[in-house]
C-alpha cells in the first residue's frame, strides 16, 4: 500500500526530505522574526542609555556647570575659619564632584592643629568642610614665639600672647614625643612653679629641668614623679654639703648623682657623670 497524500512531519524531521506543514513553517518564522526585533531593541536601548550616561557624566563634570564657588568652613574654635579657607582658595572654580578628600588633606597638611575634616558638597557650586581641631594640652615659650603642644606629637604656633606653662630653650625640639611626655608629667604634678624650663641635657637620651633655686635635673621622661620626689628627700642634704653643685643627675634608681658646675667642668679633664658627681644612695 502507499499513501495518496503527504503525511504531516513534526520539527524533528526537518533535514531529512519529509515535507513539512506550512502552518509550522510559518510559526517558526514568525518567532524568528520577533527574537531579531527583540534583539535590535535591546541594543538600541543599551546603545541610548549608554549615550545618555555619557552625556550626563560630562555634564556632571563640567566645571562651568558645577564648579565651586563658595567655600565654607566651620567647627572651628580655637582658630580662625579665615586661614583654612585661604589654603581652599585655589579650588574655586574647580567641578565639585571631581574633588577629591586628598586634594584638601594635602592643603591641610600646613595646619598640625587640623585633626581630620568632613567635606559635604551642595549642589550646584557650594563646598562646606566641617574641620576638627587636636585638643591642646598647652602653650610653652620657644625663642620663635609660642608653640601649642597636643601631648603626643604634634606642636603648632599659638595665638601671640598666649600663657605658656614652661619654656623651651633652643635645641628642644616641642614635637618629640618624649618632650611632651614629660611636660605632661610636670603639668599633671602641678610644678608649673618649681620647673621653669627644659633645656638640652648633657646626658644623651635625657632631658634638662631648670628648676627655682638654680638647680638643674637631668631626668628621664618615662617616671619624673619618682625622680622628682628623689630630688626633694636629697635637696637638703645637697644644700648643707655640696652647695656649690647645683646639677643633679636622677636616671639612677634608688640613688641621685650630683654632677660638677660647669665651670668645674672646663677645668677638669672630661669624666663620666657617674664618676664626676657624688652619689647619695
Amino acid at each position: 500500500m502507499s499513501p495518496s497524500k503527504e503525511f504531516l512531519r513534526g520539527w524533528t524531521s526537518a533535514g531529512l526530505g519529509v515535507p513539512q506543514s506550512p502552518v509550522r513553517v510559518s510559526r517558526g518564522r514568525k518567532r524568528i522574526v520577533r527574537r531579531s526585533v527583540r534583539t535590535t531593541a535591546v541594543a538600541v536601548a543599551l546603545l541610548g542609555g549608554a549615550v545618555l550616561a555619557h552625556a550626563g557624566w560630562s555634564f556632571l563634570h563640567n566645571d562651568g556647570a558645577f564648579g565651586v564657588r563658595q567655600i565654607h568652613v566651620v567647627g572651628l574654635v580655637n582658630h580662625p575659619p579665615q586661614v583654612l579657607r585661604d589654603a581652599l582658595s585655589g579650588l574655586v572654580g574647580r567641578n565639585l564632584f571631581a574633588l577629591k578628600p586628598e586634594e584638601l588633606s594635602q592643603r591641610f597638611s600646613a595646619f598640625p592643629w587640623v585633626k581630620g575634616f568632613l567635606c559635604r558638597k551642595h549642589l550646584p557650586d557650594t563646598l562646606i568642610v566641617e574641620v576638627v581641631e587636636r585638643q591642646e594640652l598647652c602653650d610653652l615659650a620657644t625663642d620663635k614665639g609660642p608653640v601649642a603642644i597636643d601631648g603626643r606629637d604634634m606642636a603648632w604656633a599659638a595665638q601671640p600672647g598666649s600663657p605658656c606653662a614652661f619654656r623651651l630653650a633652643a635645641g628642644v625640639d616641642p614635637a618629640d614625643p618624649r618632650v611632651q611626655e614629660a611636660v605632661a608629667q610636670l603639668l599633671q604634678m602641678d610644678l608649673q612653679g618649681e620647673v621653669a624650663s627644659l633645656v638640652p641635657s648633657p646626658v644623651p637620651g635625657s632631658l634638662a629641668l631648670t628648676c627655682s633655686g638654680g638647680w638643674t635635673l637631668v631626668v628621664s621622661p618615662e617616671d619624673i614623679q619618682d625622680q622628682w620626689r628623689r630630688f626633694q628627700a636629697s635637696r637638703a642634704w645637697a644644700n648643707t654639703y655640696a652647695p656649690d653643685q647645683k646639677t643633679m643627675d636622677l636616671r639612677w634608681t634608688g640613688k641621685v648623682v650630683l654632677l660638677p658646675t660647669p665651670a668645674a667642668q672646663d677645668a677638669e679633664p672630661e669624666k663620666p657623670a657617674a664618676e664626676g658627681g657624688k652619689a647619695n644612695g
